[in-house]
Formats: structure tokens, sequence, C-alpha cells
């Protein structure tokens, strides 16, 4: 992820810092015999990202990539590079990624629906994670910025470091190019939501666009396969990076979403043929 530079000081930093905690999750119940839906699946729905349909790339938003990169580092175990679709020669080319939002409010403690007798747990509940990290200017003293990442636990399968890790760590220092007053009047706490139920292949629609070079014929690590990381404010979902099996992690944050029900059948149909179904 490439650093823009700042052109301006446009104050983003909020008045009032929101303190981080644990949401309120709505049950559900189901027993051996029958099958009952969450009450949360009335808030999935299908997105599309549009090449077209995005604001620009800003250094307000590139510090923010950055945070993501260097939390991913340190849980992943890997120096991956977040590329954006510039850096990636997408910004002039027409494409469409295709996702459902998931559902928010899950709670892992409550029985799954299904017909089976529920699983017996050998670790504790999954917690929200919460990242610690100071972020220094090109001069002078750094900024400490909050990363809270939260699970989506209707994924497949929950990673091991939010059972394993504590529920708060202290990272290494992000270094930027940036002034020390720039760096001040940005947002200073974020929440994500790390979901792992995308395809490993979700970025095939950019295979033919993006340039060749860029391709990775050998695999990357499975944690980042089909990776979905959210940004939620006010319980809203927004994409911001998506992980794939060959392009890698790419960051598509200031790309606006919008709602697939405005798309035409044609298209619909024409991504449809394209997606893969598992029984």
């Amino acid at each position: 992820m490439l650093f823009i530079e700042a052109l301006n000081r446009t104050s983003t930093k909020p008045t009032d810092r929101r303190i981080l905690s644990r949401g309120k999750s709505r049950l559900f119940i189901s027993s051996k015999d029958s099958v009952a839906l969450s009450s949360a699946a009335n808030q999935v729905k299908e997105i599309h990202v549009d090449a077209n349909i995005k604001e620009p790339l800003t250094a307000s938003s590139s510090i923010f990539a950055n945070l993501l990169e260097h939390v991913l580092h340190y849980l992943i175990q890997s120096n991956l590079k977040v590329y954006s679709p510039e850096e990636l020669e997408l910004d002039q080319k027409d494409w469409q990624l295709f996702l459902q939002v998931p559902p928010i409010g899950m709670n892992d403690n409550a029985p799954k629906a299904g017909y089976g007798a529920p699983a017996i747990k050998n670790h504790p509940p999954a917690k929200q994670l919460i990242f610690h990290i100071p972020v220094k200017p090109a001069y002078g003293l750094a900024t400490e910025m909050t990363l809270l990442m939260s699970p989506h636990k209707g994924s497949p399968e929950v990673p091991s470091f939010f059972y394993n890790l504590p529920k708060e760590t202290r990272l290494a220092p992000l270094n930027t190019p940036y002034s020390p007053d720039f760096i001040e009047q940005q947002l200073t706490h974020y929440h994500i939501l790390l979901d792992q139920d995308g395809e490993a292949d979700q970025l095939s629609a950019l295979y033919a666009q993006v340039n060749q070079s860029k391709l990775l014929e050998i695999g990357l690590p499975t944690a980042i396969r089909g990776l979905r990381i959210w940004k939620v404010r006010n319980k809203v979902l927004t994409p911001v990076i998506l992980g794939d099996e060959k392009i890698g992690l790419i960051f598509i944050g200031h790309h606006k979403p919008i709602d697939s029900s405005i798309i035409s059948e044609q298209e619909r149909a024409r991504q449809a043929r394209k997606l893969y179904t598992k029984a």
C-alpha cells in the first residue's frame, strides 16, 4: 500500500471518543429435530464494488490501509503487502466484484441451527481483539491509534488467534512520511470485522485485468484465502480488504459498495454463471 501525499489538513478527528465495547448479540434457538433461522438472516444482502464508483485514494485512507496491513503482518506472521487497485493498474479498467454482506450480532455461544447434537467445545468463546499502534510521523512524537477487531462468528471457522491472543496487544510503531499535525488530525479509533467466508479465488474477476506480473503461481498462505475485512460503523459493514490465492491482499476501502438489487437482470445472470456454489 502506497503512502499518498497529504494535500490538505482537513480535520477528520472526531470530537468524542467512542468507548470500545462488546456489542450485544441476539440469540436464536434450535432443537435437534427442527431448524430455526437466525434473526440476523434478514441482514444478509448482496453488494457489488465497481471500478468507476470510488473516491480518490487519499493520505487518510492510506494510513487506514497501512494500519490494517500492520496488524495482518502480526497476526499472519508474514510480510504480505496490501495492494491498492491503483498499484495493480486496475484504476483505468472496468471491473466489478460481487459480495455478500455478513450479518452482525451473531452469538457464538448460542446453539447452531441443525439436526445434530451440538458439538462439544474445547475452547473459550472467541473474543474481540484490541490493537494499540503508535503511528510515527516523519518527525516528532507518535500518535496512538486503536484498532478493534471482531470475529465474524458465522464464518466456517473463526481463526485461532481470536482464542489465543490476549484481549489487548501493543504493536510496534508504524512509520509514516506525514507531518505530526496531519497525523493528529486523523481518526484514532477503528472497528473492523474479520470474515473468512469468501472463496479462495474471490478476485478471479480481476485476473484478466490485473498486471500479470502481480499474479502469483505459488499459493499464498491459507490465512488470507477468502479473507474479507469489513469496516464497522453504526452497525453498517463496508468492505475494505479482500484476500485471494493469486492476487493476495487488495484494499478497496475507497470504493463505494452498491446494493446489487439495482443491477440489471442481464448483468446478474452473467455474474451468476461465474459463481461457485458448495453443496
